[in-house]
């Protein structure tokens, strides 16, 4: 056997191991015009090629590539962890290869290489909150945006997205008491619905809230009343896993590169694990299939 070599990427990546730390785009910054003038968005790079699921599950990355062989491709690390010696993918639980002690070995037949874009999806109350952050987002990676306006009515018994999402941003107006999650928030079954299908990649933006610093994702004083005196324990944890912005009229650069890398953990499908997060949000693990799967 010859091995073969990996496929080439256009983005350069550089991180320690998958699951370690996440990857980091090597890019140039351009200016990104603003009301204010002074975010700048990160260029947009080409997408990296994935190898992915038939369901569009991430399931390895170039940097995990050994070699291809006649009837399987053979990485030495996933894009997530694997324990079992059959392969399943983490999101539909199909059977897609074997693990031989440091080696997976995944059938050709179930999976694909794939350098689309992002997938992402847009909430909100208010379509003018919905067209703004769609701007805001749409040149910072490569990415499909779609909108979703929501309904009050809807809310307590939203169950499921449109498509198949890969990152899902939920945007909130500001006009006084915010009750986004827990038992009185408008946005909790929205977002546990999002973190359930995309694995954690999920977004908070409220606008009209500008952070005391600069230099802030979010207004810690705002997050912290509304995790502990307004009983949204869900928001803190949501804030502690650097998954709520807020800003005035539009994002700063510090908020630009968080969304940078969000949409890049989305893109290469990472589960996000988050404390305090509501244990119903979380998918079950998929069963195990029968070994015949494989054959």
């Amino acid at each position: 056997l010859v091995a073969a070599t990996p496929p080439p990427w256009h983005v350069v990546l550089a991180w320690a191991g998958w699951g370690q730390s996440s990857p980091v785009w090597l890019m140039p910054v351009d200016p990104w015009p603003q009301e204010n003038g002074d975010a700048e968005s990160p260029a947009a790079p080409v997408p990296e090629l994935r190898y992915a699921c038939a369901c569009g599950t991430c399931i390895a990355t170039p940097e995990g590539y050994v070699e291809a062989r006649d009837d399987a491709l053979v990485f030495r690390s996933l894009a997530f962890e694997c324990h079992s010696q059959t392969v399943f993918c983490p999101d539909c639980g199909q059977a897609i290869g074997l693990r031989n002690e440091s080696l997976h070995f995944l059938r050709r037949d179930r999976i694909q290489s794939r350098t689309d874009k992002l997938q992402v999806l847009v909430c909100s109350l208010k379509q003018q909150e919905i067209t703004e952050v769609s701007q805001a987002i749409a040149g910072i990676f490569p990415c499909d945006v779609r909108s979703r306006p929501l309904l009050k009515a809807e809310l307590r018994q939203f169950t499921a997205l449109p498509g198949k999402p890969e990152l899902v941003v939920v945007v909130h107006r500001n006009e006084g008491r915010a009750l986004l999650t827990d038992r009185n928030g408008f946005y909790h079954e929205v977002l546990g619905t999002a973190w359930k299908q995309t694995r954690g990649n999920v977004l908070v933006v409220l606008t009209r809230v500008e952070p005391q610093e600069p230099t802030d994702l979010y207004d810690q004083n705002m997050l912290r009343s509304l995790s502990i005196q307004g009983d949204q324990p869900t928001m803190g944890a949501l804030g502690h896993a650097g998954r709520v912005l807020t800003w005035g009229n539009s994002p700063s650069a510090e908020q630009l590169q968080q969304i940078l890398k969000l949409m890049t953990k989305a893109y290469f499908h990472e589960s996000i694990h988050a404390t305090g997060i509501p244990q119903n949000w979380n998918k079950p693990s998929p069963k195990a299939s029968a070994w015949c799967a494989l054959l």
